[in-house]
């Protein structure tokens, strides 16, 4: 895998796993859904699904850097999707969590993809 290709992979599962973790948050989960109040099963799957994809950037960081670059790499794009998600979610709410869905579905497919 190339450097811009675990780049690319790994800003989307970034930022995928951010938006994810800041939906199931009582205070953003109004903003985006129009509901007051976030249901248990919910939260739970965002949180979890959240971390699991904060959790693979470390994949292509090490497909694309190796292992003693990765973890700086890894913090890098974990920043960049908090910011990009921070900022989103003060500018439109409903945009950036579908925004957040979509990058951690292509994050997710790239993925498999460079790896196959």
């Amino acid at each position: 895998m190339s450097m811009w290709q675990a780049s690319v992979i790994a800003g989307l599962l970034a930022l995928g796993g951010m938006v994810a973790l800041a939906c199931a948050m009582d205070r953003h989960y109004p903003q985006w859904s129009g509901q007051d109040e976030i249901p248990l099963p919910l939260c739970v799957l965002l949180r979890g699904g959240g971390l699991l994809l904060l959790a693979s950037v470390w994949v292509p960081c090490v497909l694309g850097w190796g292992a003693s670059v990765s973890t700086v790499a890894a913090l890098g794009f974990w920043s960049l999707g908090a910011l990009l998600t921070a900022g989103g979610m003060s500018w439109s709410p409903p945009w950036t969590a579908r925004a957040g869905a979509s990058a951690a579905l292509l994050g997710a497919a790239g993925g498999v993809l460079a790896w196959l």
